[in-house]
């Protein structure tokens, strides 16, 4: 199973979301959506996630579940028809008629921006916890 690995915004929040080749499941993190109170669909395990990379902007039905190596876990079901081009660094597609390049992160870009994230997450409850 292979991933590829890039950041999106989820409810105004930076999130690591890894594409899965190969797979129609979108999952989405059971802490995520336990923090942003995102609400669940009719399926009391599955929530609609809308999330945005650069100009795309895509809701999508997703499992919820315990998961570490990422925020959201997408299938690449949602994308069928907008793929323009894909190679070992970049994800290119067709949205609303503009051309979007998504770069894929490294193993060590992921380590990174897991470390930033998990900062800026702590900087927040610190904040939360002065208040």
């Amino acid at each position: 199973m292979e991933h590829y690995y890039t950041t999106c915004l989820i409810e105004d929040h930076p999130c690591l979301v890894a594409y899965n080749y190969g797979s129609n499941k979108n999952v989405v993190r059971q802490k995520l959506v336990e923090k942003l109170e995102l609400p669940a669909s009719f399926h009391p395990n599955q929530a609609w996630i809308k999330f945005s990379t650069g100009q795309c902007v895509k809701e999508v039905l997703c499992d919820i579940a315990h998961i570490d190596s990422c925020q959201l876990l997408l299938g690449w079901s949602w994308l069928r028809f907008k793929i323009l081009n894909l190679d070992e660094r970049s994800l290119y597609l067709r949205y609303e008629g503009h051309k979007i390049k998504l770069k894929f992160m490294t193993p060590r870009q992921v380590s990174k921006d897991q470390q930033r994230l998990k900062e800026k997450i702590e900087k927040e409850i610190i904040k939360e916890e002065a208040i």
